[in-house]
């Protein structure tokens, strides 16, 4: 008997396949024991297309290495998911909103929460809203966070030193600071409407790290 082998469908090329190799080379899923002295250890990833697409550009943006972005997405979902069973539900309304209790032990230090406003502004512009309104959800966040590291101060406001520690920072550590960067607005002479956005827009962000908040969904208020 005669039995036909079916290749398994890739949308690699000839080249790329000679630099993959054969399944045999590749690192098993056993579980690999970290070394007695090591904080990380080395894995083998395989993704799809349009995921290491997406990480190649998020590496570009950020003039970044390619491993660094890998390794950041992957430890800040591990980290946002902590306690989610796979496969995860987020696409759909009946998936389980995520406790405060449980957002509240999940920090990022400053170049996490840069890495993920690049992932953030990917998630604007596929949510179909209309660009200059993912370009709103995007620049608001981005200048919150230049003013945590002391890079933007609001126009009419008085520089100074970096308003918030320089540790990494929680979920409830965040919403205190966009309360503190609302009155630093306030202060400048802004109008409580504009204050209001920029303090909304803050927390959208937030919300958005905390698994919370879905940009271009029916928003439920803040919290």
């Amino acid at each position: 008997m005669t039995v036909n082998r079916r290749k398994e469908p890739t949308d690699l090329t000839a080249e790329e396949m000679a630099i993959v190799g054969k399944p045999g080379d590749l690192v098993s899923e056993e579980v690999v024991p970290a070394r007695p002295h090591s904080s990380s250890v080395m894995v083998s990833l395989r993704v799809d297309r349009p995921t290491f697409d997406s990480l190649s550009r998020l590496a570009a943006g950020g003039g970044r290495t390619f491993s660094q972005t890998a390794r950041d997405a992957l430890r800040t979902f591990v980290r946002a998911n902590a306690d989610t069973p796979y496969p995860r539900r987020d696409h759909s309304s009946k998936g389980r909103p995520r406790k405060v209790s449980e957002a509240a032990s999940l920090s990022w230090s400053d170049d996490e929460l840069r890495s993920a406003l690049d992932r953030y502004e990917s998630a604007c512009r596929h949510a179909g809203m209309k660009e200059k309104a993912w370009r709103s959800y995007v620049d608001y966040a981005r200048r919150f966070l230049a003013w945590r590291t002391g890079e933007y101060w609001p126009r009419g406001s008085t520089e100074g030193d970096r308003p918030v520690p320089r540790t990494t920072t929680s979920g409830s550590d965040l919403r205190r600071q966009a309360a503190q960067y609302a009155g630093q607005v306030e202060a400048a002479g802004r109008e409580q409407p504009t204050v209001d956005t920029y303090y909304r827009h803050a927390m959208f962000f937030i919300r958005w790290l905390e698994g919370d908040f879905q940009p271009g969904a029916r928003l439920r208020g803040l919290r």
